[in-house]
């Protein structure tokens, strides 16, 4: 699966968190934390399930 369609659903995340604190649905120091932390954990998910390719001659 391409890394864009992976990465998606992340981005729709962090930015409806964003939304959400901006509109005062949820607490702005909460919403602060996880813009914060999703993108972190979402490199560190993708780079934990990377694979190295190698090409044989």
């Amino acid at each position: 699966m391409p890394q864009m369609l992976r990465a998606l659903p992340w981005a729709i995340a962090i930015l409806a968190i964003a939304l959400l604190g901006a509109a005062d649905i949820i607490r702005a120091d909460v919403a602060n934390s996880l813009a914060t932390v999703l993108p972190l954990v979402m490199v560190a998910i993708f780079a934990g399930s990377a694979r190295c390719r190698v090409k044989e001659a």
